[in-house]
């Protein structure tokens, strides 16, 4: 079993679980953590370390890349080279509310947690969507690095 952690700025974190509250009935295994004015980065920092400290498995799901949270939790994992911890960044609610679901399911286990993770990214991105719909334009268009100079 692993422990799900959103990481994110202002109540989003809280607002996240809360729906998946409402959306799975659980909040089991589910944790928290608000980044916003009344928590310094070093505090939020040190609750952080803790709980990856007392948790062995553990995805942490962050409202964007490369923000305040992310680049905390993603320094802590770094720093404990626990190949049983993941970040996932910039992430949807069907995301979060997939993998709780797997979770509580059983269907996540050490071994297979990382290529279950990747599936469910690419099936995350499957189910985005912009209407009306622009002809000519896909969503799934291939960018090519080498041509864009990135």
């Amino acid at each position: 079993m692993f422990e799900i952690c959103i990481v994110g700025h202002g109540n989003y974190p809280k607002g996240v679980c809360s729906a998946l509250k409402l959306l799975s009935g659980t909040e089991e295994h589910v944790t928290a953590f608000n980044l916003n004015e009344e928590l310094s980065h070093a505090d939020y920092e040190e609750k952080m370390g803790a709980f990856l400290d007392n948790h062995r498995n553990v995805i942490i799901f962050a409202d964007m890349t490369g923000g305040a949270p992310h680049q905390i939790a993603s320094r802590l994992l770094l720093e404990k080279n626990n190949r049983s911890q993941y970040i996932l960044s910039s992430v949807s609610l069907n995301l979060v509310l997939d993998t709780l679901m797997k979770n509580n399911l059983g269907m996540l286990t050490e071994e297979n947690v990382a290529e279950e993770l990747v599936k469910s990214l690419e099936e995350s991105r499957q189910m985005m969507m912009m209407m009306p719909e622009v002809e000519n334009i896909s969503l799934t268009t291939e960018i090519d690095v080498e041509d864009e100079g990135i």
